[in-house]
């Protein structure tokens, strides 16, 4: 058995498409391709959570068959966590279970289930992730509060190894520290200003590795050290996209030829 998470599918509401963008004609088509999704991954022994925003609000008799229609079609057994778009009639479904909020326990990881992004949640601070929905494709979420919702997930349920994988690589929220101080996850420092490092690789850092300063999690070499570097630093150094590409001179390091440093990115990449 699999359990699987997903949320805001916001079935036969047409205005959805252009408010997130999403690439469908109309909502017969958008709806065609999430219960497609579903029925493709579910099985009828899985748990399917849902949370919230099931489907249209404001719906028309029609609208109301359409989407009972489709929760029958949809295999597994469903649950809802309530959205603010799940009125009355969305909520009377024959759910296997329906609350504002869960609390579960997964492949031995606790989840607080909720429609809404939290700052914190039970068991928080003993490793407990949170997922939610409602914010569509404006935010992935934080190292432990993920963004479940299908407009994050090409439209399909996903289960929680997947979003365990995307919340190792998601920052660090910045407030947790102050919502749960004493909690704080493992981090490193840069050796060149003591910066806190994220390993989120978009704006990660760098690591010594022999002769060379790699992208910490991939290996890819950003520069060879030349005899000019600072002895002060040393292998197994992390070192931060600015410290590379603005406090160490050019005379520390060697740039392929034909590569350029990209401070953004903490990436060479070839001169166009």
């Amino acid at each position: 058995m699999t359990t699987w998470f997903t949320a805001d599918q916001h079935l036969s509401h047409e205005n959805i498409i252009a408010f997130c963008g999403r690439p469908f004609p109309d909502a017969t088509a958008m709806d065609a391709a999430i219960i497609a999704e579903l029925q493709a991954r579910v099985r009828d022994e899985d748990d399917l959570w849902i949370l919230g925003d099931f489907a249209v609000s404001k719906a028309t008799g029609a609208q109301r068959a359409a989407v009972r229609a489709m929760f029958d079609a949809i295999p597994g057994h469903k649950h809802l966590v309530v959205g603010n778009h799940d009125r009355a009639w969305i909520r009377d479904l024959p759910w296997d279970s329906i609350a504002p909020m869960a609390d579960i326990l997964v492949e031995g990881r606790r989840l607080c289930l909720c429609h809404y992004p939290m700052i914190t949640w039970p068991g928080a601070r003993r490793g407990a992730l949170q997922l939610f929905g409602h914010v569509h494709q404006n935010w992935r979420g934080t190292r432990n509060s993920v963004n479940v919702g299908v407009d994050m997930w090409d439209f399909r349920p996903v289960p929680l190894p997947e979003i365990e994988a995307r919340a190792a690589c998601l920052p660090i929220n910045r407030h947790w520290d102050q919502v749960e101080p004493g909690c704080s996850f493992p981090t490193v420092l840069c050796v060149g200003c003591h910066t806190v490092l994220d390993p989120q690789p978009p704006s990660g850092h760098a690591v010594m590795r022999g002769e060379s300063i790699v992208v910490w999690d991939d290996g890819e070499i950003i520069a060879s050290l030349t005899a000019d570097f600072p002895a002060s630093f040393s292998d197994g150094d992390h070192l931060c996209a600015q410290c590379i590409g603005g406090h160490l001179s050019v005379r520390n390091l060697t740039i392929a030829e034909g590569f350029r440093y990209d401070e953004r990115i903490n990436r060479s990449y070839p001169d166009a």
